[in-house]
């Protein structure tokens, strides 16, 4: 290890080096100390401002807030539901219309109509003439038999006749919208 610091003044480069007129310690401390005092300021107006308003009559101990109610509403109970946690609420002031009273109850029935439409006790055919099978069925059906698929030469069909289109000095009708004219 070398303890020659000479040899390292060679190898330094003055076009590479770092602008030392940017930042001073100085300033940086004179920031801090200046952030400092602005937040003792701060906070003495504060206290001075809770201090005056603590011993201000119009917010003495015995003259409440207008905003408080003299009346609490009784604990409410709504359809078995207890406010214990929130005694101080009363649904019956909730605006109309209430859309949903409890929501326990209304997710079970959403599930059982879910559950009619998806595991009907048998097959049967509807008005509109719709198969309705037990999902267990349906999938047993699709794994027996496949998923329902186009012949191939149908596609190549369909793709061919696009391309027999007039040629572009003959009287040719213009490409509906949304095609391209090949």
């Amino acid at each position: 290890m070398a303890t020659n610091h000479d040899e390292y003044e060679l190898l330094k480069n003055p076009a590479v080096d770092y602008d030392r007129s940017d930042l001073s310690p100085k300033g940086i401390l004179a920031f801090l100390v200046g952030l400092l005092a602005a937040g003792v300021f701060v906070e003495l107006v504060l206290w001075g401002m809770f201090h005056f308003l603590s011993r201000s009559p119009f917010f003495a101990k015995g003259n409440p807030s207008p905003m408080l109610s003299a009346k609490q509403p009784p604990a409410a109970k709504v359809q078995g539901m207890d406010f214990e946690n929130a005694p101080h609420l009363n649904p019956e002031q909730f605006p109309q219309p209430r859309l949903q009273r409890d929501d326990v109850v209304d997710m079970k029935l959403l599930l059982d109509s879910e559950h009619k439409v998806l595991y009907p006790a048998e097959a049967f055919l509807d008005q509109n003439g719709t198969v309705h099978l037990p999902i267990n069925e349906a999938m047993k059906l699709i794994v027996e038999r496949g998923l329902p698929v186009r012949p191939a030469g149908s596609v190549a069909a369909a793709a061919a006749a696009p391309k027999a289109a007039p040629a572009a000095g003959e009287n040719a009708a213009p490409a509906p919208k949304g095609t391209t004219a090949q």
